[in-house]
């Protein structure tokens, strides 16, 4: 990490177009920069999920749902959704800004922000996720577009912080003719925090509540969701990037052209 003269971290250049390698490279730098940050940060969120999910059900992090009580399994999904990823998206992508800034991101600080805008988030994420599974239903495709194209509502709403229907308008505008590109994105993150499970879930730990698999599995969650929300940070500033570098439509002519145009008496 490279310092100034004042021996505070460099400005970072946040906002600028990355490609999918180029993201996943520097989420895995920001984490070598600020390991215990990102961790702290999500571990704070996870863990007392996790723990509260086991003293009411008796199933730890890494047991199947397969053969949970259907109803659980929703509600659990629900409250996952609802409360554990926004908050978690906020915290990263405030993190996220303050090193754009070139500042040291305050643990404190950073937490407080995000709990502030944590309303909006929340019900800009419940109401996309409402979307996109209605979507699914119809045909699945429409499903996935959705889901696309609010990729980033979370990051919008914890940042821009205008309302959760403003925040659904400005993430389908900053992945509007980025799809490829998110859905590449999502994908390979989602396919390495898969093999992360997949490989502690292989481990022989002993019972799936007892302490060690528990830990594991706490530790293994609050890995992939912090490394999810941050690449899913650096995503929003790229696409900010992309859209600023777009073409602006040509100038319209003045209206008073037109009239001119129609005036009958004009030579």
């Amino acid at each position: 990490m490279e310092l100034s003269p004042s021996g505070l971290p460099e400005p970072k250049q946040i906002e600028r177009q990355r490609s999918v390698a180029e993201i996943i490279g520097e989420a895995l730098d920001i984490y070598q920069a600020y390991p215990l940050l990102f961790l702290i940060l999500a571990i704070g969120v996870i863990a007392p999920y996790e723990l509260i999910v086991l003293a009411i059900t008796g199933d730890g992090p890494l047991v199947s749902t397969a053969h949970q009580n259907m109803g659980v399994t929703y509600l659990l999904l629900l409250l996952d959704t609802a409360m554990i990823g926004p908050l978690v998206s906020a915290l990263h992508v405030h993190a996220v800004l303050d090193i754009g800034r070139g500042g040291r991101p305050r643990f404190q600080a950073v937490v407080l922000r995000a709990l502030r805008v944590l309303p909006v988030v929340v019900a800009a994420v419940i109401v996309s996720t409402a979307g996109i599974a209605l979507g699914f239903l119809a045909l699945v495709v429409p499903g996935v577009l959705l889901a696309l194209r609010w990729a980033v509502v979370a990051q919008v709403a914890a940042l821009e912080n205008e309302g959760w229907i403003p925040s659904l308008r400005r993430s389908r505008e900053l992945t509007r003719g980025n799809y490829w590109h998110i859905f590449g994105l999502l994908l390979i993150t989602g396919l390495l925090n898969s093999g992360i499970l997949f490989g502690v879930r292989a481990i022989p730990l002993g019972s799936t509540s007892g302490v060690a698999s528990v830990a594991a599995g706490i530790v293994a969650r609050t890995i992939t969701a912090s490394f999810s929300a941050l690449t899913v940070a650096l995503l929003y500033f790229d696409l900010r990037a992309r859209l600023a570098q777009k073409p602006l439509a040509g100038p319209r002519a003045p209206e008073h052209e037109h009239l001119r145009d129609l005036d009958p008496e004009r030579d």
